[in-house]
């Protein structure tokens, strides 16, 4: 008789059975591999969105003006206000210099606000900064899943306030603190 080399039913199944096996572990630890880098892809991306939106901020406060404005409603605005000129909102609004680089309305003076609404952040650009009775205001939103949105202000007297309102009996701050909340 000779010996036979074959593997055997059972042998066969418990190939397969390990196969299997290895099979579904490396699956999962490529299915965690990949959620992980979408998540970091994720976080990346906020990461980017935020530090855009704080260096538009920022480029939009240092070019602030000292020019008050005249609102859509005829009322004055400080050159650096919280109150937007519209209905029931608060954020900043300010007067801040044109580009430079252009030879356009772009290098005309502009008048600009931040405004926090319904999870989003909005940067508003107004057509002018004296504002006529029927100026749409051009929101834009700027960031987005945010919880809050805060401002604050430093006066002469070195005290921080929440509201810095009146046109030109205050002038502007010595400071604009942000907070943000995501």
């Amino acid at each position: 008789m000779r010996a036979s080399r074959a593997f055997t039913l059972v042998e066969l199944l418990i190939a397969l059975a390990i196969f299997a096996l290895l099979s579904a572990f490396a699956y999962r630890g490529l299915a965690v591999m990949l959620e992980s880098r979408e998540a970091l892809e994720r976080d990346s991306r906020r990461w980017r969105d935020l530090a855009l939106f704080v260096a538009r901020f920022e480029r939009d406060v240092q070019a602030a003006l000292d020019r008050p404005a005249i609102g859509a409603s005829g009322t004055m605005l400080g050159a650096l206000s919280s109150r937007l000129d519209l209905p029931g909102a608060d954020g900043l609004a300010l007067t801040r210099a044109g580009a430079t680089l252009y030879a356009n309305d772009l290098a005309a003076p502009q008048r600009v606000g931040y405004r926090f609404r319904e999870g989003r952040v909005d940067r508003l650009a107004w057509p002018a900064v004296d504002a006529g009775p029927r100026a749409e205001v051009q929101a834009t939103p700027v960031l987005e899943d945010v919880r809050a949105l805060g401002f604050r202000f430093l006066d002469r007297g070195f005290e921080w306030r929440r509201d810095w309102a009146l046109p030109a009996a205050q002038g502007r701050p010595l400071a604009v603190e942000m907070t943000l909340e995501l």
